[in-house]
């Protein structure tokens, strides 16, 4: 039985490619954020549903992989798929073809939804939406992030303006800026990142600063944000050749 998907097309713009005019990772992170959210608007699940439910999905942990890293302009395919919620996590995989219909990217993506009238997050949604979630989604990633111990501080970064979404705090895939920016320029003038997984434990609100530190970790580097005396996000990245 062919599962419930959503289908959505993007072009790599200018202001998404790196130096090499290659898709930045945030960017796809952040196309797959608008796939997700256009995907739970096409079936009734728009910000007044949410509203009238007063709850809200955030993202807990999340983690892409390149089989090739797109080029500036070219036409993309994202199809996304969730599945279930179980215990309180739901797992959306999210998988980019080129104009070809070749996998470039896979991106796996683990939800919570939050009650907001007690803060606590939801084992499950208390509601049901007809041919939007899937029992199981095939294929996952791995989201270990390969924590070390001895870091090296890369300095403070504020929670600015263009860093910040409407909910008034970093936008999940700007992290991936964030531990990019961390990294020695050399490592990534080495190679494009060609696996990322990051790991989401608090909010960093606007105006807030946030220091970051990284070390080399398994096969490639981790880098750490900490705020309020907390680690605030963990990462783990792989650089290609």
């Amino acid at each position: 039985m062919e599962p419930n998907f959503y289908t959505e097309t993007a072009t790599v713009l200018n202001a998404d490619a790196d130096f090499r005019s290659l898709l930045k990772p945030s960017a796809l992170l952040r196309y797959v954020e608008q796939v997700s959210a256009d995907h739970a608007r096409a079936f009734g699940m728009d910000d007044k549903f949410f509203q009238d439910h007063n709850v809200a999905f955030l993202v807990g942990k999340q983690a892409l992989q390149f089989v090739r890293v797109p080029r500036r302009t070219e036409a993309l395919t994202l199809t996304t798929r969730a599945e279930h919620s179980r215990r309180g996590a739901i797992k959306r995989i999210t998988t980019v073809t080129d104009a070809v219909g070749k996998l470039v990217a896979t991106v796996d993506c683990r939800w919570i939804l939050v009650d907001l009238t007690g803060g606590h997050i939801m084992r499950e949604p208390n509601w049901t939406v007809e041919n939007f979630w899937n029992e199981t989604v095939e294929g996952e990633l791995s989201l270990h992030t390969h924590r070390c111990k001895e870091l090296t501080s890369a300095g403070e970064c504020r929670a600015s303006y263009s860093l910040c979404d409407l909910n008034g705090h970093i936008n999940n895939a700007y992290y991936l800026d964030l531990a990019c920016d961390a990294l020695p320029s050399e490592v990534l003038q080495a190679g494009p990142v060609t696996f990322a997984a990051v790991n989401y434990h608090w909010e960093i609100p606007m105006g807030d600063t946030v220091e970051l530190l990284y070390a080399p970790s398994e096969e490639g580097w981790y880098v750490q944000g900490r705020h309020d005396g907390r680690t605030s996000f963990e990462c783990y990245l792989k650089i290609g050749s």
